[in-house]
This record gives C-alpha cells, structure tokens and sequence, in this order.
C-alpha cells in the first residue's frame, strides 16, 4: 500500500528539551512545554504538550530553515515500528488528517517505545 508521505525526517540522538527551547520558543504557547526533543545533526523534532514541531536545516550554510506544525487534534494515527537486526533503524509514523503521513527514522539507541507511549496519552 502506498503511503503519501509528507515529510521524513531521521534523528540519532535523543537531547535534553531545554536545550530546544531557545530554537522553538517562539512557536510555543505561553502554557506549551517541550515535553520530548531529538536531534540529527542540523535537525530537530520535538514533542510539546501541544503539538510536535519538526525543524529543517536547508541547504550548505544552513541559512534556509523550515518549521513544520503537526497538532496533535489533527493527528488521526500512528505507528511504531522496532529495529529489526538487520535494519538498524525504528520507524514512527503519523497520518495527519487532510495532509498525509509524516515519518521520522529513530536511531537503534533510542526508545521509540517511549514515544509511542507518549502519543498514546495525546490523541
């Protein structure tokens, strides 16, 4: 079955909330907190109490950057997928209504489970 894939996203590492909040403070409500936050190398996905902000980093210098905005009202599903032993990497998938899907590629290290709990409690 296909997927309409609206944005795919990989993070190895998982980071510490604080140390996103200058880059997405201005996008929070006055009552949002970043509650998860994982990171690549430039890029970064973080899960408020609200929503889930996605954060491209575009281009050689990394001037251009991109915020997507994915609340959780609109999320209709998702899926989570473990690492395998030959594919070293989970998959989190979200079906955002009137959209598509949204996937984000978790490293083995980290707990995608953890996260799966965590949307479990928001839709």
């Amino acid at each position: 079955m296909a997927i309409d894939l609206i944005a795919k996203f990989s993070v190895i590492d998982k980071v510490d909330p604080n140390e996103s909040k200058e880059i997405f403070d201005l996008f929070l409500a006055p009552d949002e907190q970043i509650i998860l936050s994982y990171k690549n190398v430039r890029d970064k996905v973080v899960f408020t109490t609200k929503k889930i902000i996605c954060y491209d980093v575009q281009g050689m210098t990394g001037s251009k950057k991109e915020y997507r905005f994915f609340p959780y009202s609109k999320v209709s599903s998702f899926s989570v997928e473990t690492a395998g032993f030959f594919d070293g990497d989970a998959d989190f998938k979200i079906w955002v209504s009137g959209v598509g899907c949204f996937e984000i590629k978790f490293g083995r290290k980290l707990d995608i489970k953890e996260l799966g709990s965590f949307m479990a409690s928001k839709i």
